[in-house]
């Protein structure tokens, strides 16, 4: 079966030499996102593809996630984000809108398991959680009709067995190769 693109994570770099984060706030790093979209246009980014651009509680209280056309943005929420009642009526009003919401680096914690019942779609950074180590996680996730993603795949090996687990989309560096 053929391999094909889903969506792209946008993520914010300094300048064009940076390989990494430069520890610009997360508030400012998806300003600077959400600016090169409405410079660039949506489409001229990331085709017919979902964007994945990753918010903090202060950016997703905002209006300007309405900027971005609902059916085109995946709004991923970092798992920093401190979930409170306000935290997910917001969630909901932007569902409601028709945006979906990815959940990153997905650890079953208090704070996490809050927004589960919102997330469309759960990622799990397999560096930091290992398949071996998730299985039951990944069993309730897809009993609740979750779509799964595999972050940081590095191998064929990786990559067979989250596919074998259930999950439906991948990222990783094993995708450059």
């Amino acid at each position: 079966k053929a391999l094909r693109i889903y969506g792209y994570e946008l993520l914010f770099r300094a300048d064009s030499d940076s390989s990494g984060f430069s520890g610009a706030s997360s508030t400012s790093a998806t300003a600077a996102v959400m600016g090169g979209l409405f410079e660039q246009g949506l489409n001229g980014v990331v085709g017919s593809s979902k964007a994945f651009v990753n918010f903090d509680y202060d950016f997703i209280m905002s209006d300007m996630i309405e900027l971005i056309d609902s059916t085109a943005l995946v709004i991923e929420i970092l798992e920093t984000v401190q979930v409170d009642d306000r935290l997910l009526e917001r969630i909901q009003s932007l569902k409601k809108r028709g945006y979906k919401v990815a959940l990153d680096d997905f650890i079953n914690d208090e704070n996490s398991s809050k927004m589960t019942p919102c997330a469309d779609i759960i990622k799990f950074d397999i560096r930091n959680t290992p398949l071996d180590m998730i299985r039951k996680q990944v069993k309730e996730a897809l009993a609740d009709k979750k779509v799964l993603l595999a972050e940081k795949i590095e191998t064929t090996e990786e990559f067979q067995e989250a596919k074998r687990m259930g999950f439906q989309l991948f990222q990783g560096y094993f995708f450059c190769k």
